[in-house]
């Protein structure tokens, strides 16, 4: 299987899941200071337990995608990011 060429600088969406959709957006908010990026209400899971948002950010390379990747995930209010 060939692994996708990525052209940077691109856009680029995150999906970040968890159970407080207003923990999250105010993480986001705080951890993008001054980045321009657009975080949208994506999907509420079955059980409502789960919300899900969008973020969509312009990226510069791989190295600040992995990095903003991992510290998405890393927050306390994130149980998952794709």
């Amino acid at each position: 299987m060939e692994k996708k060429i990525i052209k940077y600088p691109c856009q680029w969406s995150f999906r970040i899941i968890g159970k407080n959709k207003g923990v999250m957006r105010r993480a986001v908010a705080e951890y993008m200071n001054n980045t321009t990026y657009q975080l949208t209400a994506s999907n509420l899971s079955r059980s409502g337990k789960y919300v899900s948002l969008n973020l969509e950010l312009a990226v510069l390379n791989e190295d600040v995608r992995n990095r903003i990747y991992i510290d998405l995930k890393s927050m306390p209010c994130v149980k998952m990011v794709l």
